[in-house]
C-alpha cells in the first residue's frame, strides 16, 4: 500500500506539501496541487480516515505533557495555558510523566490515532523521532522553557539568567561563588548543565577564576542541593555564595546550611532559579521565571500554528527577573 512518503517522492515535493494538499491547507499553488493529486492518482494512495480526521482537526483537543518534577510550577503554567485557550473551544488532555519510561511512552503516543490536534510540552526536550512523526502527520507542537531547532518554543534565556544571579553575588562582594546545576534533560544526568555556561561567562567577565570543585551537578531535588552543599563544605576554602539551577535545589541548600548552624545569609548566600509560594515563604532570593506568561504565550503560538500550519517555527524568549529577598548578603569575610 503506498504511503505519503511514496506520494512525496513521486511528485518530487516534500511530505509537508503533500499534507497541505490533502488537508486543504493554505499556501498551495495550483501547479503544486495538480502535481500532488496526479501522483496520488497514479499510485492509488488513499489516506486513512484517522489521518483525514486529524487533518481536519476534529478533536478540538490539545495534549499537555508535563513532568512531575515541575510540580511546584505546574499550576502557574496551567493558569497561563487556560488563559491562552480562553474562547478557543479546545480542551486539554494531560499526560503526567514520572520517569524516563513514562517520557518515552508519552512522546511515542502523543497525538496518535487522531486523539488530539497539537501538543504543549513542558520542560522536556522531545527526541528527534517525535518531530519527524509530527511532520508526517502533520501536527504542531510548542515547547515551554526548552528549545529545539525543529520546534516552536517559548521560554527564557538560561545563560543570561545564570549570569544575572552570579553578577548579583559579585556586586554584593562575593568572590567564591559556587554552582549547583541540574541536567537539561532531567531524566539523563549526563546531559549538559542548564546554567553552567552562563555561570562560567559571568566569572570570566568579572575576572574571577573558575574553580572546578565549585561546580556540582545535582539531582533535581532538595536532597540534591543538600548533598552538593556538603561537597562544597569539604573544600579548604568553601564558597561564600551558591547559585542553584532550580528553586527546589536552592531550598535544599538553605535548609541544609541552617541545619548545620550556618546563617543564611551571613555564613552563606543562596540564589535560586524559578519562583513559587515556597520560595516566597522562605525568603529565597531567586531568578523569577514568568511561568504563567510562558504558558499563555505558548498556547497562543500553538493555536496560531493550528490556524496556519504552513507558518515557520519560531522561538520566543521572555525576560526573567532577579527577586532579591532574604537569603543573600555580603560575605562575612
Amino acid at each position: 500500500m503506498p504511503t505519503i512518503e511514496d506520494v512525496a517522492r513521486e511528485a518530487g515535493v516534500g511530505i509537508g506539501s503533500v499534507s497541505r494538499v490533502l488537508n486543504g491547507g493554505p499556501y498551495v499553488s495550483d501547479a503544486l496541487r495538480e502535481r500532488v493529486l496526479a501522483a496520488i492518482e497514479r499510485l492509488g494512495y488513499r489516506p486513512s480516515p484517522v489521518a483525514r480526521a486529524f487533518g481536519a482537526r476534529r478533536t478540538r483537543t490539545i495534549e499537555l505533557l508535563v513532568p512531575l518534577f515541575m510540580a511546584p510550577c505546574f499550576l502557574q503554567a496551567l493558569r497561563g495555558i487556560e488563559e491562552g485557550l480562553s474562547g478557543s473551544h479546545y480542551a486539554l488532555l494531560v499526560r503526567t510523566i514520572q520517569d524516563a519510561g513514562d517520557r518515552d511512552r508519552a512522546f511515542e503516543e502523543c497525538c496518535r490515532r487522531g486523539q488530539s490536534d497539537g501538543a504543549l510540552v513542558l520542560w522536556l526536550t522531545p527526541p528527534s523521532s517525535f518531530f519527524e512523526r509530527l511532520t508526517l502527520d502533520p501536527v504542531p507542537a510548542v515547547l515551554l522553557n526548552v528549545t529545539a531547532d525543529e520546534a516552536r518554543s517559548v521560554g527564557v534565556d538560561h545563560d543570561a539568567s545564570a549570569r544575572d544571579a552570579v553578577d548579583y553575588c559579585i556586586r554584593i562582594g562575593h568572590r567564591r561563588i559556587a554552582l549547583v546545576d541540574r541536567a537539561i534533560d532531567a531524566f539523563d544526568p549526563a546531559s549538559h548543565g542548564l546554567c553552567v555556561d552562563g555561570y562560567r561567562q559571568a566569572l570570566l567577565q568579572a575576572g574571577l577564576p573558575r574553580v572546578k570543585a565549585y561546580e556540582q551537578k545535582a539531582d533535581f531535588s532538595q536532597m540534591g542541593g543538600a548533598m552538593a552543599l556538603q561537597t562544597f563544605l569539604e573544600q579548604s576554602e568553601p564558597p561564600t555564595a551558591v547559585v542553584a539551577a532550580s528553586e527546589v535545589q536552592a531550598i535544599g541548600i538553605v535548609l541544609a546550611a541552617r541545619d548545620r548552624g550556618w546563617r543564611v545569609p551571613g555564613d552563606l548566600s543562596v540564589v535560586g532559579y524559578s519562583d513559587s509560594q515556597y520560595s516566597e515563604y522562605l525568603g529565597l532570593t531567586t531568578i523569577g521565571v514568568p511561568v504563567q506568561d510562558i504558558g499563555r504565550e505558548a498556547t497562543r503560538m500553538l493555536l496560531a500554528a493550528l490556524a496556519d500550519p504552513a507558518s515557520a517555527p519560531q522561538s520566543i524568549f521572555r525576560p526573567t527577573e532577579l527577586l532579591v529577598r532574604a537569603t543573600c548578603g555580603p560575605p562575612r569575610s
